[in-house]
């Protein structure tokens, strides 16, 4: 039997390597007026129709897709967007219209991608046609290079019309290793390189971008954006994450997880987020990622963990081992740097402690800070 070093060193490589065909972001926008004939589309401000307010609703599910790509599963994105328009003007208008995502190499498979996406618009109550369209990624028009692909279509205004379109469509979330970490080739880059094999994480994150608000008439003068997350923490409770890995599953029932959120202005109740805006809304997007370390976050685990894990050090002792592991239980738990000369070293190049960490569950912090405050009694 595998012990569980060799363990964690085979989840490791599987997110590694999934790392190298995968997204950290999957991202879709709002719909915006592009410019263009052909297959090239460029973002531009039109002066006739303005997006009067728009509602965002994204819901997370778990299906059909229990460890698919080696992870234990991959939550969709499922995504309704209601965009209400009015053509200011006492002219008919005729606009194309675009709603751009970053890319479709979701799992270097563009197939699986176009065939479970399900893209729909239905404008006024019909439904309209779209073609996919390349987006011209000029800094003029798009510093930050967003708008790679566009699902196009023309689209019709009455004078002083008043419209509703909705946009709809399903996406599995972006997946990535989260501790990737670049070391020196030195002999102290080789040892902290053989400690981050046991410490392997993941991150689920799913990116919307609103830039595309700001190429409508006038500004927006309401936006919703609802995250529903509740399928996926079900999920996480019921422990169906480790079983989702299989043979390859740690010899413990929970990891670590925590999540971020962008702007961290959305409030949260009952696992639903929501983000409001008035005359504006953010030009750099939301996103949200579920970050997932491969630490047992149960106080009753953590001492079979450490003792199980020494076997496995490679050119680390186990004095040094045990200040990195105290190490990052106090920065999860309290957002403390290490003291310690060896710890503070391996850290400095770990993005992953620098992030923030909201833990998705008040047990799950509870836990995490009993293990931090009695970590050397837990090891005995």
């Amino acid at each position: 039997m595998m012990n569980k070093g060799n363990i964690l060193k085979t989840i490791f490589a599987f997110l590694l390597a999934l790392f190298c065909i995968s997204l950290t972001s999957n991202s879709f926008g709002n719909t915006g007026v592009f410019y263009g004939s052909g297959n090239q589309v460029i973002p531009i401000k039109n002066n006739q129709v303005q997006l009067v307010r728009e509602k965002v609703d994204i819901k997370l599910s778990v299906d059909e897709n229990s460890g698919r790509f080696g992870v234990p599963f991959i939550p969709w994105a499922n995504v309704t967007a209601k965009f209400y328009l009015k053509n200011t003007s006492n002219e008919a208008v005729s606009l194309q219209m675009g709603f751009p995502f970053l890319d479709l190499q979701g799992f270097g498979d563009e197939e699986y991608v176009l065939e479970h996406l399900n893209f729909k618009v239905v404008s006024g109550g019909k439904e309209i046609k779209t073609e996919i369209k390349e987006g011209l990624i000029e800094k003029e028009f798009d510093p930050q290079g967003l708008f790679k692909k566009v699902f196009a279509w023309q689209d019709e205004f009455k004078s002083e019309e008043s419209k509703e379109v909705v946009v709809t469509y399903r996406m599995l979330m972006g997946v990535a290793s989260a501790n990737s970490v670049f070391r020196d080739f030195d002999e102290q880059g080789r040892k902290f390189r053989a400690i981050d094999k046991l410490f392997p994480a993941l991150s689920y994150s799913f990116g919307y971008i609103t830039k595309t608000a700001y190429t409508w008439a006038g500004s927006v003068e309401e936006a919703i954006f609802q995250l529903d997350c509740t399928a996926f923490y079900e999920e996480l409770d019921r422990q169906n994450f480790m079983a989702g890995l299989g043979e390859k599953a740690p010899n413990f029932s929970r990891p670590t997880f925590w999540e971020s959120t962008h702007p961290d202005s959305g409030k949260k109740h009952n696992g639903i987020y929501q983000w409001e805006f008035n005359g504006s809304v953010p030009e750099e997007g939301l996103s949200v990622s579920f970050m997932v370390l491969f630490l047992p976050s149960l106080p009753t685990e953590v001492g079979k963990y450490y003792s199980t894990s020494l076997v496995s050090l490679e050119s680390t002792t186990p004095e040094e081992f045990k200040s990195v592991l105290y190490s990052y239980y106090q920065n999860i738990a309290f957002d403390k740097q290490p003291s310690d000369s060896f710890a503070k070293s391996y850290f400095k190049d770990a993005g992953l402690v620098k992030m923030p960490k909201v833990f998705i569950s008040e047990q799950d912090r509870k836990n995490i800070e009993e293990i931090a405050n009695n970590f050397d009694e837990l090891i005995k």
